[in-house]
C-alpha cells in the first residue's frame, strides 16, 4: 500500500489528525462555499473528458453554463413523512442546460448497503425528482468495487436496446471511476487522481495546481473552523476504531478513516436539527448494526 500524504493536520483535544482531500466532512466544507465551484467544475470535467477522449461516442457531456451546487443534497423518499431520507454528497444542477448531475465520493469498496444497491437507489430518485431532466450519477471510487468496475477504469451504465443498441431517448447515466486505475496512467487525469489519493501533493500540471491550490486554501479555514473540531473531537473521543474501513486495512488506518466517516455522519445529523449527543447516539447505533452485519 503505498503512503498517503495529508494535506495536514487538525488539532483536535486527542492529538492531530491527518486531513485528506477525500474526507467527506472536508468535502463538504470545501465546496457548500460558492466560490470554490469552478474547480469543481474542472475536477468533474477533467475526469469527464479523459473518458471522453477513451470513448469518443459517449454520449457523457461536460458541464457547461452556469451552475449551482448544493452539498448533503437529501431525497426525500416518502413526501408524507419527511424525515425519511437520503443524501448524496453533491447535486451539481447546469442551469442552463437542463441537466443534474450528482458526484458521489466513495473511499471504501465495502459498504452497507453495497455500491451497487446504493448507486441505483441515488440513481432512481434522481430521475423521479427531476422529471423531463437528464440526470446522471458520477461516483468517484477511490477503492475498487469492482462489482460496479468490472475491471474497468471506466464504467458508464446507461439504458439501451439489447439486441441493436440503440440508446434510449433521453436517456441519464451512472458513471463509476477508479480513482486507483486511473492515478497509474499518464494523463491530465491521472494526475489529478494521484491528488486526490493523496499519493502526488506537489502536482505539476497547472489546472491539478489550481484544484489543488483551492483545497490547500480551504485546509487553512477548515482546520481552525470551530463547529468542524467540535464534531471531530467529539467523534474521536468515542471512536475507538474504524468502522467499514477498518475491515478492509486494518486497525490503525481503519480507526482513522473510520473516524472521518462519522464525523461527517454527525455534522450532517446535528445539521439536521439533532443535537451533538443525538447524533452521536444514531451514529453508534448504525455503527452496531454494521458490527453485527455479515461481511
Amino acid at each position: 500500500m503505498s503512503t498517503k500524504i495529508p494535506l495536514g493536520y487538525i488539532e483536535l483535544d486527542s492529538g492531530s489528525m491527518g486531513v485528506y482531500a477525500l474526507n467527506d466532512l472536508f468535502l463538504n466544507y470545501t465546496f457548500e462555499n460558492e466560490e470554490n465551484w469552478e474547480e469543481f467544475r474542472l475536477m468533474i470535467n477533467i475526469l469527464l473528458q479523459e473518458y471522453r477522449q477513451q470513448n469518443p461516442t459517449t454520449i457523457a457531456t461536460p458541464i457547461e453554463g452556469r451552475i449551482h451546487i448544493k452539498t448533503q443534497y437529501k431525497f426525500y423518499i416518502n413526501a408524507k413523512e419527511k424525515n425519511k431520507t437520503r443524501s448524496q454528497d453533491f447535486q451539481l444542477d447546469e442551469v442552463d442546460n437542463n441537466r443534474l448531475k450528482y458526484v458521489e465520493f466513495q473511499n471504501k469498496a465495502i459498504t452497507i448497503p453495497p455500491i451497487q444497491d446504493r448507486a441505483i437507489e441515488f440513481f432512481v430518485l434522481g430521475i423521479g425528482q427531476a422529471p423531463g431532466k437528464i440526470v446522471n450519477q458520477i461516483w468517484l471510487l477511490a477503492s475498487d468495487a469492482n462489482t460496479v468496475l468490472q475491471e474497468e477504469t471506466f464504467m458508464n451504465y446507461i439504458l439501451k436496446d439489447e439486441r441493436t443498441s440503440k440508446i434510449y431517448p433521453g436517456t441519464s447515466g451512472i458513471m463509476f471511476i477508479s480513482l486507483t486505475k486511473l492515478s497509474k496512467e499518464k494523463s491530465l487525469a491521472g494526475e489529478l487522481a494521484q491528488f486526490l489519493l493523496g499519493r502526488l501533493p506537489n502536482p505539476e500540471n497547472d489546472e491539478v495546481k489550481r484544484i489543488a491550490g483551492t483545497f490547500n486554501k480551504s485546509f487553512e479555514t477548515f482546520k481552525e473552523n470551530r463547529e468542524v473540531k467540535f464534531t471531530m473531537t467529539l467523534a474521536e473521543k468515542r471512536w475507538n476504531e474504524g468502522w467499514v474501513d477498518g475491515r478492509e486495512e486494518g486497525r490503525e488506518e481503519g480507526r482513522e478513516e473510520g473516524t472521518a466517516t462519522g464525523t461527517s455522519r454527525m455534522l450532517e445529523l446535528i445539521k439536521s436539527g439533532l443535537t451533538p449527543d443525538e447524533a452521536w447516539r444514531k451514529v453508534n447505533d448504525e455503527r452496531a448494526a454494521f458490527a453485527h452485519s455479515p461481511v
